[in-house]
């Protein structure tokens, strides 16, 4: 009966019931030696299998293997004895493959089964008898007997002794190699191996892995462990780190997770330690990687075996049993001696001696002996001997005397762990002494060995023995295999096996690759046959899929792939196989963050996702640190009490302390407390300022803790990014805080927060909310609890020093934890070191050093220092003293310099280029650098550096990577004391730093990119270095490196680019304190970077030229920039001058405290108001730091939360009146209490105040009702009249004009575009006086009143075409004229308002034509006028009581906008006056296609005219002539080939019935001649709207009938009609309609008709319901008949002009021949209304794309007809809200977009493929966006407020550009209309602009024709070619 046990693990058994067992009998002899093969004795059946079925070495398996073997040389030479196949081994066989395929339907067991169903299959081991050839078979039964007998006698004093061991062995589990006959004695001690506290700090020998936190998370990195022999693998391990690690690096970094290879042995040949902590760190460095997902150990072996290593720690009870089995042989052999009186033998393996003896004896021959044997059998590859092997030779009382001397010379009793060990001691803290010493100790180690290995197993037992020998090898094995499970889904295992190596063995390389014995070329057997065994415990606990091997042949230098090409291609195939093994693993492992939408919307997604992880962060650290609390509970409720009182004073509980006092840990107990202690539903944000770079940025804080109150509150809130906006917000999101749902915050370690914003805490005084309760922590001395306690009302709390009991208490428990003791001495110095420093931190570091203590150590070397800065110096000192000074000075230096804290590849590069660390570690390692490009210092000594220093470094997230850092930043101070005392110092250090990030790193394009880069779908996706992109900056200002500052980062396009994309353009403005900011940087996304560089600063390029050659340019550094911009590495649209509003104008403050839109403005006194969407009311102060000061109270009463269009502030800014749409609301400002309402008047109101406010005047918009309240009585009404005025209003919406100010009790108003004004008395309700304006013409845009004038803001007639402003004062006693001030021919006023006490007149103007607004300013007194600010967007309302404080905001913005115009109030530059010329801007672009290189623009001012020269770079931004005065506004004029068409003459003819409107003259102006070449008259034009004009080739013009009705094509050069288009309908629409479809389907004709009404219907009836289908169908037909003589209502023609296709208003549309002035045929659709206002056609007009909707359907389509045929191709239904369309020549692609959506689609209507293209945040499509496909099918051009390009093939936004002022008008020029022409509203230069890539030629030879105006120069290489 076979048994199955998962993982070998053998439960106990009952031993009555031992007939189960197993029992191996002898082999039955065939004449042949019986005995088994030496190789398989001692084997477990498992182990034989995996020998039988995977061994690669030549072993007699029996028959079945006897003729295989005949053909192979056995390993050394040897003969191995045939033998027949026993029993035994057949029923093994069977096992085997029964275990298989019990493995193979395993796999169908559900998940839920138990563990043992889905177990492995083991067998039960067998007790084997070895027997030896040289002895006689009898002989051996009676060996056997007595061996048996004393290996039960010792079972039962091995159980005793391991019962009283605790740092032995590791405990046996999962994963475990240790097969033995000791498991069942191993089981009692393994129950209490398995306590974690014990296992936690164990020696070297007892690691096991660290319990998991129960907060961990999944990290995005990947780490993965390298292990196999120090010499033999050098090869595999280096071309591992040199060829894949780089490809797995990037692979990682691409999908934003982070990865890193460890090899502690690259570069370690001798991996001797002072301390004897080599497998302590190998096996936490392991665990460290065990900790990551994804295969994570991979381990390399070959034919050699892993050098051996001694125990750190022995039990007590072993090592006394091992020294007196020495003392006891000593003896023996002293008595035997004595009485034999005979020399020492000559060899101690002899036959004889073991038989008296009964010794295991070590032989480099022979097997050892029974006892070995079986010790070999059940032991793991430590168990062997290295090429040290002592010879044997007899051994003499003497030489047991040396090694119980040995032994007691480097092992002590250590007493202070409990149970007590012997400790190995150190070989020399001195690192100069150890180098000295290192060949002795080799030597001692060896003979150490041997005297365990020979006097242990009789000691304390074989499987004791080998596991307290095991190698470093050996523990990362059992680690790797056994730390997670299964292993085959974390290990890997590659076997390299050299076939000929045996042939090799003379060879001097031949050592590094095989155990040899020393100075002869043969095998050491004991050694190979040891790494056989381990290599056959890995297939045990590993499955043969992971295990990979490989045969190799012997070459040049052994294995070397520089001088073997076979060996190259084994390194290489092997680096393949493991980097495809790793990247599948990885690659489902992986939660790729998918970017979607445009760039601007990926970065927003990202930083989002970024903030969200920032929070988990703190949550997780807070949980932790909350754990750990222990001490100063009474501290606790002294907390509690102030945070209850802070609910009524509003006071911030501030926590100071010492460092290390404990303040983190506090605060986070207090987060967990805080929710019992506060009524509601209280909530608690934390952050623990200082545990990332990102909580130490104000500014980002502040973003954390509004992103979570938004989360709180359930807003789906966009978080501003600057500082003043994001500190606004949060005091509005605060004002959100009920008394039901309280809030907490806490902040700990604010004094850690950097200089970036100057560590700004001003915020906090406005966070002081009711029902906000605030704990801060911050170091007594430091600056921020000054700051605090002098600007924030807080209340102090002192952390007090920890009691004398909870020190004893602490230090205790840990103590027990630890089981650990110390001396009186010991503890005494310990517990008064603590008392003299009673902090936390102390407590730890002071306990710390108490850990390398042991009971031995004198009593002068036990020191503490005194307060936790000199215990750090301590031990800096005692590592300088062991790893080198200038190793630990240089890394002590790199992490303190660091920002945010220094990852480990920067670790191990920079401490490789320092010259003082590469000479001491050559002096005191014999290390020659470089180990490898990526690793130049040996990972083990940054590693073994690193472990001593776990108590003063961590290790943490930042910046997409981790980074080393201390545990506290005095930390950092004090390695800077001590080894940077100079500036220049610190600047060496900061200067490698910015050296490494600048790229002078290896293969900088996978390390230290600025993004790194993946393709996916035809995408490229970024993953940004932002470790790079901070750190340069950072580094390049700390080492004063002002040039390459500029040159790299400040004016380095890409750098910016990356820059902005992946962090925000705040963060430029942190790390650099100065970038190119526009004004509309909210709106800017990073794709814009180049054209809102060049557009703003290429003008000032043109003009810095230098006076001389010499001279130096002003700008040298912008020139570059500029230069980079048009060779970026992104497609961006490149303009070819500037064409935004320069730098230098007046910056606003954007005012942020709105989570939705703004509505209403309101100013009083000294605070104003705004109101948003949602009703929230903000309260604003203004002084120098803006923000609101508190959110006002909801409407109490009947009254609710309005969304006010507009708001007044009366009676002292003591009440507040709201007006929304015809609703009117008054409420007191500080309770909110709703005193009117007023709902649903037929008017709007218009409000106003009179009598300081005291009086609230509402007038009617539309009427001349007026209602006057007394606020002072509670706003009781006191009149409401209808005023009675001589002139009536002219417009009824917006008709009147109220001024906001008063005199006394007047009012002054006035109606819109009228001519007179009225002072309103509010007393007595009546109109006291009229104003006249001085000129009839005049008409009233706005109405003022200051203290001592009534203004009348009045709009004349100026010049021709033009208006200006007059602004007439009056007197406020005498209501008489005083004087007019002029404005100039640019103000467009919309609101005015009064500042400066009354000396100044601000207004408000936006410009709708432009999309911007303008600032203007008079002064009353001086007349001056001026224009203080132009910024994009227009303003919807603003105020401005101060000139300090004008604050407007613009309509669909969620902020305010503050400008100080007393800045700019004396800058004469900005001064207008009436002569100020009026800028014009560019309404039509027209390319000549006889003279490419020139573009005609004609201007919004009529009869100008501008040519371009697009060829040349040099005349970009001026045209090459001018034209004025050529037309007048009533003309019609059009450009064809550098001529001028003028129509005009317009008057009336009489040869008809009616008197028609006809053009009668035609002026051709030759502008290349710059003459009239042409006067015609006598013509009858008919005139159009001026669209609906196209000029065609040979003089053709095309336009409309004088009814509409058809096309006329007039022949210019004889001035008469060459020909008529008109319809030629050959067949109703009936007959057409009924030979392609039904008119009417049968479901339209019999409508609705349910069976059951057709059962019962009558003939009648029936015969009625025919006759009404009937009917119905001719009144169809007759409408249908009747909309074919409707007018044309647009037309579309082709590009080539010879087609034209018209719309009705109909159901139809009708596509004409130019050419043959036909009609070719009607497109017809009874359903849809046919129009072109939606559509495009085909540069041949073979196609036309239209969008319409179905009213059969009750659905949108987008059509597709082919216009030679005239029948529909293809169709695509449901695609609603098309407003732009574009169709390539050929059909094959058509692209619209979706209004609302804001989205492009692209339909591919001949491969019915159609995709989406999300657009960009600020993407708005609208009916008035064009659309266009340029270059060959592959690009579409979308203008849109914007205009932008977009790659069709991949579906990917390219680049967008976002102008200043609207764009009134684009063209496409070029081969593939590759080049845009863009025109502006407000300005007349034509913007060439071209989509610019990286290494893009943008200059060409002589194309383009010839230069016709003059403008030739002798350089012909500036010209621009216009590329696809």
């Amino acid at each position: 009966m076979w048994t199955y046990y998962r993982n070998g693990v053998v439960p106990k058994r009952n031993k009555q019931k031992s007939e189960n067992e197993v029992v191996n009998l002898p082999p039955i002899s065939n004449g042949k030696s019986a005995i088994l093969d030496h190789h398989t004795k001692g084997q477990t059946t498992a182990q034989r299998l995996q020998e039988l079925f995977f061994s690669q070495g030549p072993r007699d398996h029996g028959p079945l293997h006897t003729t295989v073997r005949k053909k192979k040389s056995t390993l050394g030479h040897q003969v191995v004895p045939f033998s027949r196949m026993s029993v035994e081994t057949e029923l093994e066989i069977t096992a085997h493959l029964k275990y298989h395929l019990h493995q193979r339907h395993s796999k169908g067991i559900t998940p839920n089964s138990s563990l043992e169903e889905k177990g492995a299959v083991v067998f039960q081991k067998t007790k084997t008898v070895l027997f030896k050839s040289l002895v006689p078979l009898e002989e051996k039964e009676k060996e056997e007997k007595e061996d048996e007998e004393e290996e039960e006698k010792k079972e039962g004093a091995v159980i005793v002794q391991n019962a009283s061991s605790c740092t032995d062995e590791a405990p046996d589990g999962q994963g475990s190699l240790s097969e033995g006959t000791f498991r069942a004695a191993d089981t009692d001690v393994k129950q209490r191996l398995d306590d974690p506290k014990r296992q936690r700090y164990s020696s070297p020998n007892t690691l096991n892995q660290d319990s998991i936190s129960s907060w961990h998370f999944k990290e995005r990195r990947f780490m993965i462990y390298l292990c196999g022999g120090y010499k033999d693998t050098v090869p595999e391990r280096s071309a591992l780190m040199e060829s894949v690690y780089p490809r797995l690096y990037l692979h990682c970094k691409q999908r934003g997770y982070d990865f890193r290879m460890i090899d502690l042995r690259a570069g370690v040949g001798d991996p001797v330690s002072d301390h004897h902590d080599l497998a302590e760190m190998h096996m936490e460095t392991l665990r460290r990687c065990q900790e990551t997902e994804g295969p994570n150990f991979f381990m390399l072996t070959g034919q050699k075996h892993e050098m051996r290593s001694l125990p750190n720690t022995i039990s007590q009870a072993d090592f006394e049993a091992i020294l007196k089995m020495v003392e006891r042989s000593k003896k023996k052999l002293s008595r035997r001696q004595s009485d034999m009186a005979v020399e020492s033998q000559s060899s101690i393996g002899d036959t004889r001696s073991f038989v008296l003896d009964k010794e295991p004896i070590l032989s480099e021959e022979k097997e050892p002996s029974q006892s070995s044997a079986v010790m070999s059998e059940n032991s793991i590859s430590s168990c062997s001997l290295s090429d040290g092997d002592e010879t044997h030779l007899a051994r003499s009382w003497m030489d047991y005397d040396q090694d119980s001397t040995l032994l007691q010379t480097w092992y002590k009793l250590d007493k202070n762990t409990v149970p007590a060990v012997y400790r190995l001691l150190p070989v020399s803290r001195d690192g100069h002494r150890r180098k000295l010493g290192r060949k002795a100790w080799r030597s001692s180690c060896v003979k150490l060995w041997n005297v365990l290995w020979r006097s242990g197993p009789e000691a304390i037992g074989e499987e004791a023995t080998c596991r307290l020998l095991r190698t470093v090898l050996d523990w990362e094995v059992e680690q790797g295999l056994g730390g997670k499970q299964p292993p085959e889904e974390y290990s890997h295992c590659y076997k390299r096996i050299i076939t000929d190596l045996l042939y090799n063995l003379k060879n001097d390389n031949a050592s590094q690759f095989i155990d040899l014995h020393k100075g002869r070329p043969e095998i050491n057997q004991t050694l190979h046959q040891a790494q056989q065994r381990f290599i056959r415990n890995i297939h045990l606990k590993l499955r043969h899929t992971n295990i990979h091997e490989t045969n190799v042949s012997w070459g040049r230098k052994g294995l070397s792939a520089k001088h073997n090409r076979s060996h190259q291609f084994y390194v290489e195939r092997l680096c393949s196989h493991v980097q495809r093994t790793v990247t599948a693993s990885f690659n489902r492992l992986m939660q790729v963050r998918q970017a979607k939408g445009s760039f601007d919307m990926q970065r927003k997604e990202v930083s989002r996702l970024r903030v969200e992880e920032e929070i988990q962060r703190h949550v997780r650290f807070g949980k932790t640190l909350a754990q750990g609390y222990v001490f100063r509970q009474d501290f606790l409720m002294e907390v509690k009490r102030a945070l209850q009182a802070s609910s009524s004073s509003q006071n911030a509980v501030l926590l100071l302390g010492e460092l290390g006092s404990g303040k983190s840990t506090t605060l986070a107990k207090l987060a967990q407390l805080i929710p019992t202690w506060i009524p509601g539903d209280a909530k608690v944000l934390t952050c623990f300022v200082g545990l990332t770079s990102e909580s130490r940025n104000v500014r980002l804080l502040l973003q954390t803790l509004c992103l979570q109150l938004a989360n709180i509150y359930s807003l789906k809130a966009e978080i501003s990014e600057s500082l003043s906006e994001v500190s606004s917000e949060m005091c509005s999101l605060l004002g959100l805080v009920t008394e039901d749902r309280p809030l907490t915050l806490v902040l700990d370690g604010l004094d850690n927060l950097n200089e970036e914003h100057e560590a700004d805490l001003s915020w906090l005084s406005y966070i002081l909310l009711p029902n906000v309760f605030t704990v801060l922590s911050a170091g007594t001395q430091s600056k921020c609890a000054q700051i605090l306690q002098s600007q924030v009302k807080v209340t102090v709390l002192s952390l007090p020093a920890l009691p004398r009991e909870e020190i004893a208490s602490g230090l205790a428990s840990r103590l027990a934890s630890e089981f650990r003791q110390l001396t009186e001495n010991q503890w005494s110095l310990l517990f008064q070191s603590c008392l003299s420093c009673p902090s936390p931190l102390y407590l730890d570091l002071a306990y710390a050093e108490t850990r390398q203590w042991s009971s031995f150590t004198p009593k002068e070397s036990l020191n503490i220092p005194t307060d936790p800065n000199q215990v750090f110096v301590s031990t800096l000192v005692s590592l300088e003293r062991e790893h080198g000074p200038c190793l630990v000075r240089r890394m002590a230096l790199l992490v303190s310099l660091s920002r945010s804290g220094v990852t480990e590849e920067e670790l191990l590069v920079l401490l490789g280029r320092d010259d003082t660390v590469t000479r001491e570690m050559a002096a005191l390692h014999h290390q020659t650098l470089p180990v490898s490009e990526y690793s130049p210092v040996p990972y083990a000594f940054v590693a073994r550096l690193l472990h001593s220093l776990k108590d003063y470094v961590n290790e943490v997230e930042s910046d997409g990577t981790w980074v080393l850092r201390w545990t506290h930043a005095e930390f950092g101070y004090v390695a800077l004391q001590r080894y940077a005392p100079s500036e220049d110092s610190i600047k060496a250090v900061h200067a490698n730093f910015a050296d490494y990030f600048n790229g002078n790193v290896p293969n900088s394009q996978v390390f230290q990119p600025l993004a790194w880069i993946r393709m996916e779908k035809g995408r490229r996706r970024y993953e940004f270095n932002l470790r790079k992109l901070h750190c340069l900056p950072y580094h390049y200002i700390h080492s004063g490196q002002i040039i390459p500052l500029l040159t790299q980062c400040l004016f380095n396009y890409e750098f910016l680019l990356h820059k902005l994309w992946g962090l925000s353009v705040y963060h430029v403005e942190e790390d650099l304190k100065a970038a190119v900011i526009p004004d509309k940087y909210d709106d800017m996304i990073t794709e814009q970077l180049a054209s809102q560089l060049l557009g703003r600063l290429e003008r000032i390029i043109s003009q810095d030229k230098p006076v001389t050659s010499g001279d130096p340019r002003q700008y040298s550094f912008l020139h570059d920039l500029l230069a980079q911009c048009k060779s970026s590495s992104l497609p961006v649209l490149v303009p070819s001058y500037t064409c935004l509003l320069p730098p230098g104008g007046l910056v606003h403050t954007l005012l942020s405290g709105h989570m939705s839109v703004v509505t209403a403005l309101a100013h009083g006194w000294h605070h104003i108001i705004s109101c948003s969407s949602d009703g929230v009311l903000n309260l604003w102060r203004l002084d120098e730091q803006t923000r609101p000061v508190r959110s006002l109270p909801r409407a109490h009463g009947s009254g609710v939360d309005w969304a006010a269009d507009s708001l007044t502030l009366c009676l002292d800014d003591s009440v507040l009146v709201l007006q929304m749409g015809h609703c009117l609301q008054v409420r007191e400002v500080d309770s909110g209490k709703v005193l009117y309402t007023e709902k649903s008047s037929l008017d709007v109101p218009v409000v106003t105040s009179a009598c300081d406010g005291r009086l609230l005047v509402v007038f009617y918009d539309g009427s001349h009702m007026v209602k006057v309240f007394d606020l002072v009585a509670s706003c009781s009404l006191l009149c409401c009249v209808n005023l009675a005025l001589e002139f009536e209003p002219i417009h009824k919406d917006r008709s009147i004009l109220v001024s906001r100010h008063s005199v006394k009790d007047s009012v002054l108003f006035a109606y819109r575009d009228g001519g007179e004004a009225a002072i309103f008395n509010a007393k007595g309700g009546v109109v006291s006086s009229t104003l006249k304006t001085q000129h009839p013409a005049a008409s009233i845009q706005a109405v003022e009143i200051s203290s001592q004038y009534l203004l009348l803001f009045c709009r004349y007639p100026y010049k021709r075409q033009s208006e200006i402003i007059h602004i007439e004062l009056f007197s406020t006693t005498s209501f008489q004229f005083q004087r007019s001030i002029l404005g100039c021919s640019q103000d467009y006023i919309s609101q005015v308002t009064i500042a400066g006490g009354g000396s100044h007149i601000v207004a408000f103007c936006p410009v709708l034509h432009s999309a911007t607004t303008e600032i203007i300013i008079w002064n009353l007194e001086t007349e001056d006028h001026k224009h203080i600010a132009r910024f994009p967007g227009l303003v919807a309302y603003g105020v401005c009581s101060d000139l300090r404080y004008c604050v407007g905001f613009c309509a669909g913005e969620l902020f305010l906008r503050m400008w100080n115009l007393g800045s700019r109030i004396n800058d004469q530059t900005l001064t207008y006056n009436v002569h100020k010329a009026h800028s014009d801007g560019t309404a039509e672009i027209v390319t000549m296609q006889r003279y490419p290189r020139y573009v005609v623009c004609r201007s919004t001012r009529p009869g100008t005219v501008r040519i371009w020269n697009v060829a040349r770079t040099r005349l970009k931004g001026r045209p090459v002539h001018v034209e004025h005065g050529l037309f007048s506004s009533s003309d019609i004029a059009l450009v064809r080939d550098l001529r001028l068409y003028i129509l005009s003459d317009r008057g009336t003819t009489n040869f008809t019935d009616a008197p028609t409107s006809v053009y009668q003259t035609l002026l051709v102006y030759d502008l290349l001649k710059k003459s009239y070449i042409k006067k015609q008259t006598g013509l009858f034009i008919v005139p159009c709207p001026r669209q609906d004009y196209r000029l065609l080739e040979g003089e053709i013009l095309l336009g409309l009938s004088e009814t509409r009705d058809h096309l006329i094509l007039w022949d210019l050069d004889s001035g008469y009609i060459k020909g008529r288009i008109k319809t030629s309908y050959k067949e109703t629409l009936l007959l057409s309609m009924g030979r392609d479809s039904p008119i009417m389907s049968s479901k339209e004709k019999t409508g609705l008709v349910m069976p059951w009404d057709r059962r019962t219907e009558t003939q009648t009836a029936k015969r009625r319901r025919r006759e009404r289908e009937v009917k119905r169908e001719k009144d169809e037909q007759q409408r249908l008949e009747r909309e074919k003589f409707n007018s044309i209502d647009q037309y579309l023609l082709s590009g080539d002009e010879r087609v034209v296709i018209c719309s009705y208003f109909a159901h139809h549309l009708n596509v004409f021949s130019v050419v043959s002035e036909e009609h070719l045929h009607t497109l017809e659709d009874r359903w849809s209304l046919l129009s072109l206002r939606t559509a495009a056609i085909t540069h041949a007009g073979g196609y036309l794309v239209v969008s319409n909707y179905s009213e059969a359907q009750h659905a949108p389509y987008l059509t597709l007809w082919d216009t030679q045929q005239g029948r529909v191709r293809k169709r695509l239904k449901n695609e609603p809200g098309i407003c732009c369309i574009a169709i390539s020549d050929d059909a094959c692609r058509v692209v619209f977009g979706i209004s609302g959506f804001n989205r492009l689609k692209v339909w591919e209507p001949f491969r019915r493929k159609h995709k989406t293209i999300s657009g960009y945040g600020s993407l708005n499509l609208n009916w008035f966006s064009s659309l266009f496909i340029t270059e060959g099918q592959s690009k579409a051009v979308l203008l849109s407020d914007a205009v932008s390009m977009w790659d069709l093939d991949n579906g990917t936004l390219l680049s967008v550009f976002t102008p200043d002022s609207k764009i009134q008008s684009i063209s496409l020029l070029g081969p593939d209309n590759g080049t845009l022409l863009l025109g502006f509203s407000d300005m007349s230069t034509l913007i060439t602009m071209t989509v610019s890539q990286q290494n893009a030629h943008t200059k060409s030879g002589t194309a383009y024709g010839k230069d016709l105006f003059g403008e030739s120069s002798s350089s012909e290489d500036d010209e621009e070619t216009y590329k696809n």
